[in-house]
């Protein structure tokens, strides 16, 4: 298993990747594809594959838009949302990997950043335990989410 972190350049190849993309079980993310509807919109959407030798295996965003003030007062921060492993994937330890070569990605793409947060659902305990063992801290913050109540984690970077 060889785990990349890479910005989405929509190319064909990395389009139609993501087209097979699966999320059996979406209640606390939304598909890429939809994710990648919305970034269109905005310029604060930093879209990233995870990949396994050049197959995608998952997907995220860091976002440096007017969200982040929900989240952190840090001023230097990015916003980790739409994070998801293909289901086809889950299991095999990709959540984990892909979250520990994420401070060096953020170091290396994005100046002068000084954490990452997220917002996880309350009912979501797998993906809190994930977190958790990935470095985040809780920060006592809760912000209210389209499926309910959400806790705030920061990765100090």
């Amino acid at each position: 298993m060889t785990i990349q972190l890479q910005l989405f350049q929509n190319e064909t190849t990395q389009i139609e990747a993501l087209k097979n993309y699966t999320l059996t079980n979406d209640e606390f993310s939304a598909h890429p594809l939809e994710i990648l509807e919305q970034a269109a919109k905005t310029s604060s959407y930093h879209c990233t594959l995870i990949s396994d030798n050049g197959i995608i295996a998952g997907f995220f965003v860091l976002d440096s838009g007017n969200d982040l003030t929900t989240y952190t007062a840090e001023p230097n921060a990015l916003l980790l949302r739409g994070y998801s492993i293909d289901s086809t994937f889950q299991g095999r330890g990709y959540g984990t990997k892909s979250l520990a070569i994420l401070k060096d990605y953020v170091r290396a793409n994005f100046k002068g950043i000084a954490s990452v947060v997220l917002a996880v659902n309350k009912r979501n305990i797998p993906a809190q335990k994930l977190y958790l063992k990935s470095g985040f801290t809780e920060t006592q913050r809760v912000v209210l989410g389209p499926r309910g109540e959400q806790f705030v984690y920061e990765l100090r970077i």
